[in-house]
């Protein structure tokens, strides 16, 4: 149920949370390089700081 901007949240287990290596400080200077934010880049940019992984796979991985 949503009220007032708030939504229904609960812990999540570390088992529940999806092994996902990410360089985020190369990816966020490498959009700032570009003068772009991280979503304008494409998976194929975000791709080459995700170790082992696909853009596809992490959003099939995603978390509710």
């Amino acid at each position: 149920m949503i009220m007032n901007g708030q939504y229904n949240a609960r812990p999540y287990s570390k088992a529940e949370i999806p092994e996902v290596q990410i360089d985020y400080r190369g990816l966020v200077q490498y959009a700032k390089a570009l003068n772009k934010t991280v979503p304008e880049l494409t998976d194929a940019e975000k791709e080459m700081f995700i170790k082992n992984m696909t853009m596809d796979e992490v959003r099939e991985k995603m978390l509710p």
